[in-house]
């Protein structure tokens, strides 16, 4: 059995606005065995839901949001266990035509037809200790044409309460605690607890282990449309 946390999702969809965000899951199986799989959507605030799929031998599986037993404007986490070895990557994809992807599809945005998209690889294993070293928010309108802001996502599939320690390291170090509940998500905005306009790095430290990742989004200050955005798995510690 291996385990795959991927836990940066979000189905969202603003019929009034026409833009959406919609997501993809893909599992590579390289072996000769068809693996059977358990997928866990892990909520903000509420009870996991769990789904059986296949990942067929020899070849690299597609499935996604359309065909998850969710509906949209729900963010979430994701956990894939397999009977066999695979590789897991997820893709998520922001958009201005309400998740259609056809090329008749249709948009409110001055900018016309957009999308811009993340993907990364799953986490293997939990962890007590989780850092990242990019952390900035940019917010000077004055000098700098883009607005950046950024999340981080912690994940707590156990059923014990997770004591956070959150550490943003400037020239001094800052401190606060969050707790993430059992089986739940927990997404913090960093925009409401960094300095702005200052590199920092994070680290996180919990009493229980979880699962960490970071997300940057980059706009423009005249609309909420995104320009870009990315995200990474945060680096499992300790380090030093």
């Amino acid at each position: 059995m291996s385990t795959h946390y991927l836990i940066d999702h979000n189905y969202f969809a603003d019929k009034e606005k026409i833009q959406g965000e919609f997501g993809h899951l893909l599992a590579f199986n390289p072996g000769s065995v068809d693996a059977d799989l358990t997928l866990t959507l892990y909520f903000e605030d509420k009870e996991p839901q769990s789904f059986q799929q296949k990942a067929p031998a020899c070849k690299s599986t597609e499935s996604n949001y359309g065909g998850w037993p969710i509906q949209p404007n729900i963010r979430f986490a994701l956990k894939v266990e397999s009977t066999q070895p695979i590789a897991c990557q997820s893709t998520v994809g922001w958009n201005v035509t309400l998740n259609d992807y056809s090329p008749k599809a249709i948009t409110k945005s001055p900018l016309g037809l957009r999308e811009t998209a993340k993907s990364y690889m799953a986490i293997t294993s939990l962890n007590t200790d989780w850092y990242v070293a990019d952390g900035i928010v940019i917010d000077m309108p004055d000098s700098i044409y883009v607005r950046e802001s950024e999340w981080a996502f912690l994940l707590n599939p156990g059923d014990i309460p997770a004591k956070v320690n959150i550490s943003l390291f400037y020239d001094h170090i800052e401190e606060r605690t969050v707790v993430v509940q059992p089986r739940r998500l927990l997404a913090i905005y960093m925009d409401e607890i960094a300095i702005r306009n200052k590199h920092y790095g994070a680290r996180f430290h919990s009493d229980q282990p979880i699962a960490a990742q970071w997300m940057r989004t980059i706009g423009w200050y005249h609309t909420d449309e995104l320009m870009g955005y990315w995200t990474v798995p945060c680096v499992a510690g300790p380090l030093g």
